[in-house]
């Protein structure tokens, strides 16, 4: 079992090797999102927080935070990730996954759980057409209440956000492939709040 983090530009001037020296074995970094126009844009601190990631000496990761609502947006996603990981990360090896983060309202608000599940299976498809494996991450309760979980392929792993003392995701759900789980928004490495994972 390995103890991580996650970061986004919500933690500008992170100090990595502050994390490492705590302990923290992987790092999953936001590496852009969808904007309310529809167009993709990378994240702020993207660059800075894989490159201080990398020279801890971590296992480096990638999120992507989604607004698509339909399988044409999803698949424009998953394009824009392709492409901007050959422009930044061609080599680099994503030991801790490349992660797809669903959970905005209008995902939750606007789609039943088998429309969802299908905008998230068109990106995770194109990826992996791209020769590119991939997961999706959310919370528990959007998991549960807004995902057709049954219909998720056992290849597709599932990083959720469960903050309490036990994964209830995976406890209620055993036959799924969880191997992330975000325990912790309130984690403090070297005054700032970071998020805290555990990789089984």
């Amino acid at each position: 079992m390995m103890e991580g983090i996650d970061v986004s530009y919500c933690q500008a001037g992170f100090d990595f090797q502050a994390a490492a020296d705590a302990g923290k074995e992987f790092c999953i970094v936001r590496i852009g999102r969808t904007r309310s126009d529809g167009r993709q844009e990378l994240d702020d601190y993207f660059v800075d927080n894989i490159n201080g990631a990398k020279a801890a000496g971590m296992k480096l990761g990638i999120y992507f935070y989604s607004l698509a609502t339909t399988e044409a947006e999803a698949q424009q996603e998953a394009q824009w990730l392709l492409d901007t990981m050959h422009e930044y990360l061609d080599g680099v090896d994503l030991e801790a996954g490349i992660w797809y983060d669903v959970e905005d309202a209008v995902q939750m608000n606007g789609l039943s759980p088998e429309e969802l599940t299908s905008v998230v299976m068109a990106w995770v498809n194109t990826m992996n057409a791209a020769g590119v494996y991939c997961g999706i991450y959310s919370y528990y309760s959007m998991f549960n209440d807004n995902f057709e979980l049954g219909s998720l392929p056992n290849y597709v792993p599932l990083w959720v956000a469960n903050t309490a003392s036990v994964n209830y995701l995976k406890v209620e759900n055993p036959e799924l492939n969880i191997p992330v789980w975000q325990y912790s928004d309130a984690g403090n490495i070297a005054g700032i709040n970071v998020d805290l994972d555990v990789w089984y």
